[in-house]
């Protein structure tokens, strides 16, 4: 049993502690009395499981569940919230001051998840939880839509300190990481209390199927150490709001529960008038404002497929029947109000503006995300249609395709979503390293990458284009192509593409506005003319002018999608002048990803930096990278000269490389040297070669030497025949 001090006046010393069992634990339950006063009282976790069971406080609990399906949910407001006592998951009492003062130490963390709108939820989210070693305990909170779980913790070295602050600070260190650790696990958000500490308490409840595993394994705690939870599976659906959905398990079981009391009131037993019964269910659950798709799916779950139908059938008409009024039918002859009414009522739809795809998902407790497709939409017509609102599938089309249907940007949600909320710790540059190479320009160069791509996604600069792409390049099986699919978030990756041919300018083009990473799968393959050419000018689009499939109007949309390559030779550049359009870098291991990414933290530190160089731009030294989005004079000449090492050279560059060595110093004179023309140069070259050079090679060659003019490797000089260039020559075989 572990004792703390609360005092912050006479610190005491640190020693080692075992983590006590739970034989030894205690819990404080806090009830109110008289004006403004609690009262506080150790429990132990016998006592506190038996509660759990069954209490004095059952008949508050249970008039609370059946009362907020009704209300506004607001539980701190309900009348019957005062006769439910709170639990910490520590051991307080009263000290000679009247305060709170720390007693117990036991090493609990207390996790809440909200929105538990089903019963089968809550098994799943049980289930989930005793799959980790750590959980103590998980039940149902006393408002019957939450889960409660009890997490052990412990310092990683066993060393406790008695000074009430740092007990404190490794509590709220070990909050964080269960945080982290279990919304991975549990696939669920979980809320964050105002201020985390030793005094957070949930409210007493009944569960009469709690998780309680005595045995569980203390979660090793470092204060101010990373967590590191299991990744959650990526999911390629926008995130999810689940406010509308936690009240429809509570209230079918209310509507099923009074509709049952008043048949055996009445004598009747509803199994032998079934019919009668579930047609009662169903105006009930319309009284309680229940959605069309919660109640059919209720309705007809477990009934032979012929019955459902028959159910479906009714429970549509009764709600198309009932759901407008006789004013409302009679401005509406063709049934456009009735139609909208049904389909908001059974599904919720959007537009995300970047795609221009509709997505939808159905009103109920297990509803999901889901592309409208063509077999989507069909089915949202037959309803319509069975349900007797319209005469044509017209009328649904056009609803279903016109502007009612809201707009929802998932990318701007997001970004919005972490701006300002960086902790200051660089990720970016940790996420760089993940890429073993040892290539010095590497993780400043992808850090300014990545922050163009950012800003490329918030529009703060639509008259330039991210015209840069790091080019990773090594053997099969080094996760290269894992790596830049992890860079997006699972809620963005809908926007990652890997699949594309660079021939088809125009589907390229139109990728390039409803995408958001473009993954250059087997770079390789493109050779020649394809990298001079077309991919040139799409890094440095700007915007997209294009016209839609059967569309005859030009539309101008922002570019989102910035771009990344693989492939597995070294040698893959062509073009000469297009080498600072890639970020090369040689990959030398297998690339290892950490367990966990804090894509929220990442993209925040992007956020943030970009809008503070944007809106203190005297702030930052000119070669200061942070918050940068572009490449300096200096930096682009050391991609250039990086990029040399991954160049592959024409049959005209490779004739000229073995016939001359550039000489750079005009003053430098021998029986090897030699000034040429560079028509002198293509008859050398020719004359010692089979085959004459082509248009496109003579091309290439004189790219090349113009580059070795500029770099300063080649000296030229005008004279009576005209350019001529200071030249070594070599022992050149004829082939």
């Amino acid at each position: 049993m572990v004792k703390i001090q609360q005092s912050k006046n006479t610190p005491l010393k640190s020693r080692t502690w075992k983590a006590p069992t739970t034989a030894n634990m205690m819990f404080t339950i806090e009830k109110p009395y008289g004006a403004n006063r609690t009262s506080l009282r150790g429990i132990t976790l016998d006592d506190f499981f038996a509660l759990l069971h069954d209490g004095p406080h059952r008949e508050a609990v249970e008039t609370l569940r059946s009362e907020l399906p009704t209300s506004r949910g607001l539980t701190s407001e309900h009348p019957e919230i005062w006769r439910v006592g709170r639990i910490i998951p520590s051991c307080f009492v009263r000290n000679q001051q009247g305060k709170r003062s720390a007693r117990i130490f036991n090493g609990v963390v207390l996790l809440d998840i909200q929105d538990v709108y089903s019963p089968e939820e809550v098994a799943r989210l049980k289930q989930a939880a005793s799959s980790l070693p750590t959980t103590l305990a998980a039940f149902v909170g006393s408002s019957g839509m939450s889960l409660k779980v009890l997490v052990r913790y412990w310092s990683a070295d066993g060393v406790l300190s008695r000074e009430w602050s740092e007990v404190e600070a490794l509590h709220a260190a070990a909050y964080e990481q269960a945080r982290r650790l279990y919304a991975a696990v549990l696939e669920r958000t979980i809320k964050e209390p105002a201020k985390v500490s030793m005094f957070n308490s949930f409210r007493m409840t009944i569960d009469p199927n709690p998780y309680w595993a005595p045995g569980a394994v203390p979660l090793k705690v470092v204060a101010g150490g990373p967590a590191r939870p299991t990744p959650v599976e990526p999911s390629q659906v926008p995130p999810t709001d689940s406010r509308h959905y936690r009240y429809y398990s509570q209230r079918f079981d209310k509507a099923y529960s009074e509709v049952l009391q008043r048949f055996r009131q009445e004598g009747r037993d509803a199994s032998i008038e079934a019919d009668a019964f579930m047609q009662a269910v169903t105006q009930r659950c319309f009284e309680l404002q229940l959605p069309l798709a919660e109640t059919r799916m209720r309705i007809v779950r477990g009934e032979p497929e012929e019955r459902a139908r028959e159910w479906t059938y009714y429970v549509n008409d009764y709600y198309a029947r009932h759901a407008s009024t006789d004013a409302d039918d009679a401005d509406d002859p063709v049934g456009a109000r009735a139609m909208v009414r049904m389909i908001s009522s059974s599904y919720e739809l959007f537009r995300n503006p970047i795609d221009g795809a509709t997505y939808f998902r159905p009103r109920t407790t297990t509803g999901r995300w889901q592309l409208l497709d063509k077999s989507a939409q069909a089915s949202i017509e037959f309803e319509v249609l069975e349900a007797g609102l319209v005469k044509s599938v017209r009328l649904v089309r056009t609803y279903l395709q016109s502007g009612h249907i809201p707009m929802r940007n998932p990318l701007s949600e997001f970004l919005g979503s972490v701006r300002g909320q960086w902790d200051g710790q660089d990720r970016i540059t940790q996420l760089a390293r993940c890429v073993a190479t040892g290539n010095p320009l590497w993780e400043r160069a992808f850090y300014i990458w990545f922050l163009a791509m950012v800003q490329q996604w918030l529009g703060l600069h639509p008259e330039h284009g991210n015209a840069v792409a790091p080019l990773l390049c090594g053997a099969q099986g080094t996760g290269k192509s894992t790596f830049c699919r992890a860079l997006l978030p699972d809620m963005l990756r809908w926007g990652y593409l890997d699949h594309i041919d660079l021939t088809r300018t125009t589907q390229l083009m139109r990728f390039m506005s409803q995408t958001l990473l473009i993954n250059i799968d087997e770079f390789d393959q493109y050779r020649g003319n394809a990298q001079r050419g077309p991919l040139k000018n799409l890094f440095q689009q700007a915007d997209i002018r294009t016209t839609r499939p059967w569309g005859q109007h030009l539309e101008v949309r922002p570019r989102l999608a910035s771009f990344i390559a693989t492939c597995n030779p070294t040698e893959v550049l062509f073009d000469e002048t297009g080498t600072r359009r890639f970020i090369c870098v040689r990959v030398d291991a297998p690339i290892v990803l950490p367990a966990y990414i804090d894509y929220e933290q990442l993209y925040a530190q992007a956020v943030d930096q970009i809008y503070d160089r944007r809106n203190s731009p005297g702030s930052y030294a000119d070669d200061d990278p942070t918050g940068r989005c572009y490449f300096t004079v200096e930096e682009q000449d050391d991609i250039e000269r990086n990029n040399s090492h991954f160049r592959i050279y024409s049959y005209a560059i490779e004739r000229f490389r073995d016939a001359f060595e550039p000489q750079a110093d005009q003053r430098r004179r021998g029986a090897d040297t030699v000034e040429l023309s560079f028509a002198g140069i293509i008859d050398y070259i020719d004359r010692h070669s089979q085959n004459r050079l082509s248009r496109e090679e003579r091309q290439q060659l004189r790219a090349h030497i113009t580059r070795l003019v500029n770099e300063g490797q080649l000296a030229r000089r005008r004279s009576n025949k005209g350019v001529v260039y200071h030249l070594a020559r070599r022992s050149l075989p004829v082939i």
